[in-house]
């Protein structure tokens, strides 16, 4: 299927996955018409211009239209098209003021290729982050004028609420684990709505990858954080198996790209924004695996002569960004058996608050809730996670993202 901006399309997917994005569904918008919800809208979507032009407009104190950007050919904005697509308020609206079509990407559609196609993943995250810049921008607009300062705050909570589904499109897709025959479950509740922790998991040949991180912040500054860290473990990615690289000398990569994004010299007074990591490669023909970690742990729960036993593999005492006293990450290998169980988590759920007696759940509490479940499904743990997080924080409010991942061998 050909169309008048091909050439610009190419440019942005390349060919091989333009051709799969023009088979999901097409939808029109006549010119003078502001965008209308599908008929069969039923899922989530990334909506792309592939012709004609679309407005984001936002109207003044006097219910004018104001422009304020051009959505053109092979670019997209959620809050600006998806926004008209649903009964929740909206900042934005769209018109369209020549014939116009989208192409309507969904969100299953997206995870696949986030994995597959380079040019996805760029243009995802370019998404992504360019949403997390209009929100910002709107904070600042909130936080200078005092204004409807209700009717704002919902508004933002709105958009805040389209970033999520975009950072939830580039969270890798479970099957890797799946695929190996391992009951897993992910334990993720974040605070704001969009999350400073974040989960990546990938497979070269008969290694799996597993991360749980917890970058600086939480909700938009957060979510920036986690943003950088997913964006730098994919370029990562495509020299594990080629260099052979260790879980150590990953973080070493890691460590070095978030520096340099950040600008981080180590001078005075200079933002130490990073990130808390742990992180292992697991051998499926041998079920050896290699951890590495910056200031997050992993636990393995194996039965020795009958008894459950915790296994704490230590991180190093540094995060992933400029430290005072940087060392050379470790690698720890383990010999895994069949039914040991591997978690790994951010610092959410044993810093949460008791909602009576305001005390911290603490590590000591949370080793000893993952030892008696470790024995039962997968998806039964979770739920226990789950219910036990909300009793305990219950007449209070959540002060950290939560992560908790656990994979049975």
């Amino acid at each position: 299927m050909k169309h008048k901006n091909n050439s610009k399309l190419i440019e942005a997917f390349g060919k091989e996955l333009l051709d799969k994005i023009l088979q999901c569904q097409i939808f029109e918008i006549p010119a003078g018409t502001r965008t209308k919800k599908p008929k069969d809208y039923s899922v989530e979507f990334i909506p792309i211009v592939i012709e004609g032009v679309v407005h984001a407009i936002q109207k003044d104190s006097f219910s004018n239209d104001v422009l304020v950007y051009d959505i053109k050919p092979a670019q997209s904005c959620i809050i600006s098209i998806n926004s008209t697509f649903t009964n929740n308020p909206i900042i934005l609206e769209s018109y369209a003021p020549v014939d116009t079509k989208l192409v309507l990407v969904p969100k299953e559609m997206s995870l696949k290729w986030f994995d597959e196609y380079p040019k996805w993943r760029n243009f995802v995250m370019g998404l992504y982050t360019k949403r997390l810049n209009e929100l910002v921008k709107q904070h600042n607009t909130v936080s200078e004028q005092k204004v409807a300062i209700e009717d704002q705050n919902q508004k933002m909570t709105d958009s805040i609420n389209y970033a999520k589904r975009i950072q939830e499109a580039v969270f890798p897709a479970e099957h890797f684990i799946t695929d190996e025959g391992w009951e897993h479950f992910i334990f993720f509740k974040p605070r704001d709505i969009v999350s400073g922790d974040f989960y990546w998991i990938a497979k070269e040949d008969d290694k799996i990858i597993i991360v749980a991180a917890d970058a600086t912040g939480h909700g938009v500054p957060g979510a920036f954080m986690s943003m950088l860290g997913i964006a730098f473990l994919n370029e990562i990615k495509e020299s594990i198996m080629d260099d052979k690289l260790s879980s150590s000398q990953i973080l070493e990569q890691l460590r070095a790209k978030v520096k340099n994004a950040l600008k981080q010299t180590g001078k005075m007074n200079e933002a130490r924004d990073g990130m808390d990591v742990a992180l292992c490669i697991i051998d499926t023909e041998t079920n050896i695996l290699q951890f590495s970690g910056a200031h997050n742990p992993l636990y393995i729960i194996k039965k020795i002569d009958g008894e459950k036993s915790l296994i704490t593999l230590k991180a190093e005492r540094q995060p992933i960004g400029i430290h005072i006293k940087e060392r050379p990450f470790t690698t720890t290998n383990f010999q895994l058996e069949e039914n040991d169980a591997i978690y790994m988590f951010s610092d959410g759920f044993a810093d949460q608050f008791n909602g009576k007696t305001g005390e911290k759940f603490k590590s000591r509490r949370f080793k000893e809730l993952l030892k008696s479940v470790s024995d039962k499904k997968m998806k039964e743990q979770k739920q226990i996670l789950i219910e036990t997080f909300n009793d305990w924080k219950e007449g209070t409010f959540q002060i950290d993202d939560v992560l908790v991942m656990g994979v049975k061998i």
